[in-house]
This record gives structure tokens, C-alpha cells and sequence, in this order.
């Protein structure tokens, strides 16, 4: 990935301290768990908190399409996907690689109904200034620091955000709990939870009409489910950890 660099007491410190909050995460004991958080990290520097939060945020118009929680949850699951596997390749210039699927302005968003193009209009100058600016400087960490560092480095920015989060060390008992729930096994969270669960309304038939495959497509692949299907999920209690519940 190119020739190390001496590393700063300062850097050293801070990485230090990122590899202690990820261990405290469960980070290192989940399989591939660093380069899953790292992924993530690098996943919402470039992309999620950026300028396409704006349009997330934005009513949609006659050119930009509304740019729902579903939409948002598809994409972001599978641009980590990408970048988990783009972070297992040996080409050193792997993160360009991600920059361009980031930046694919013409291919339509697997599980959504648009391109970037569609949901991004009237924000595609920012995202492409923001997504080529934070691709440069992971570049940069990459090649003057050894390849564990550079995994934890990407992975601060995971840190004191949700540690149960698609592909993240409680992702896995997060779904087990929402397949439960929607068989109607978890009666403490319906008794906590009902009144919520009632007005955010029935699953929607896709989810319940197989819930091992439900159960499979949001362990490996949410996107599958598609958008509409996602946006029932999203911000949703059923997905979260069972010792979460109560709160």
C-alpha cells in the first residue's frame, strides 16, 4: 500500500485510544469485525455525513427524487458492503475504486428506484467535493501507516455511534430479535413497545410472508429487501438489541 511513514506521537495516541474504544465495542471479537468497522467508518465520513444528509433532509422536486429512511438504509448498508470488500483487496488503489461507486452518477441503487443522480440532484457538486476530499485523505493514512492502524483509523469514526448497526458486533442478535418479535415470541417487548408498534403500523407483507428469508436478507444483504420494505425498519424498536428494549 506504499512505503510506511514514522507515525506521530500524537496519531499513535489517538490510535491508541480508538483501538481501546473499539475493543470496549466488541469490535475485535466479531469476525472480520475491524475491517466491518472500518468500512462503516469509512462509509459515513465519505458518504452519510456529507451533503447528501441535505438531500435526505430536502422535499423532493420535479428533477430530485424524495430521498426516503428505506432508500437511505439500502444505500448505506450496501455502499458498506463495498467498501468491506474494496477494504479485503490488495490493490493498492482500492479506494478509488470505492470513490467511483460512490460517485456512479448513472447506475440505479440496488433495493432502490433511482440513481445518484435521481436522489442526489441539486447536491451532486457537493457530494462529489466531499466524497474525492475524505477519499484523499483516507489514501493518506493508508499508505503512511501500517495496515491494522489504518483499519482502526478508519473505524474512529464508528466510534460513539451505534454498535448495532449492519454488519457491527450486535447486528446479528438485532435481527434474531426482530425475526422474534415479528413471530410474536418477545411478549416484554410488546408489552414495552406495543403502543409504538401500533402506530407505526403492520410489517409489511414482503417481510412476513417468509421471515427466514427476511432473517437471511437483513443478517447479509438488507438491500434485497428493497426500499419500501426498509423503510417499515427504519428507526424501527424491533431491530433493536433485546437488552435495548426497555429504554
Amino acid at each position: 500500500m506504499g512505503e510506511l511513514q514514522p507515525v506521530d506521537e500524537d496519531i499513535q495516541d489517538a490510535l491508541d485510544w480508538a483501538r481501546q474504544c473499539l475493543k470496549e465495542m466488541g469490535v475485535f471479537e466479531a469476525e472480520d469485525g475491524l475491517r466491518w468497522a472500518a468500512a462503516h467508518g469509512i462509509v459515513l465520513s465519505v458518504w452519510r455525513n456529507g451533503p447528501i444528509e441535505d438531500a435526505h433532509a430536502s422535499r423532493s422536486t420535479g428533477r430530485r427524487k424524495a430521498l426516503h429512511d428505506g432508500t437511505m438504509f439500502a444505500r448505506n448498508t450496501w455502499l458498506t458492503r463495498q467498501a468491506f470488500e474494496v477494504l479485503g483487496s490488495d490493490n493498492q488503489f482500492r479506494l478509488y475504486e470505492l470513490e467511483d461507486l460512490v460517485l456512479d452518477r448513472d447506475t440505479v441503487w440496488p433495493g432502490c428506484e433511482g440513481t445518484l443522480t435521481d436522489f442526489g440532484w441539486g447536491f451532486l457538486g457537493e457530494i462529489k467535493k466531499q466524497v474525492k476530499q475524505r477519499i484523499d485523505m483516507f489514501r493518506h493514512f493508508e499508505k503512511s501507516l501500517p495496515p491494522d492502524d489504518f483499519l482502526v483509523f478508519a473505524g474512529a469514526p464508528r466510534i460513539g455511534t451505534h454498535d448495532d448497526h449492519y454488519g457491527m458486533p450486535k447486528w446479528p442478535a438485532c435481527v434474531e430479535a426482530a425475526v422474534r418479535r415479528l413471530r410474536g415470541e418477545d411478549e416484554e417487548f410488546w408489552r414495552v413497545r406495543g403502543d409504538m408498534m401500533t402506530r407505526i403500523g403492520f410489517a409489511p407483507a414482503a417481510v412476513t410472508a417468509d421471515l427466514e428469508a427476511t432473517r437471511k436478507r437483513l443478517l447479509e444483504s438488507p438491500w434485497e429487501l428493497g426500499a419500501e420494505n426498509l423503510d417499515w425498519f427504519a428507526w424501527n424498536p424491533i431491530l433493536q438489541p433485546p437488552d435495548r428494549t426497555t429504554l
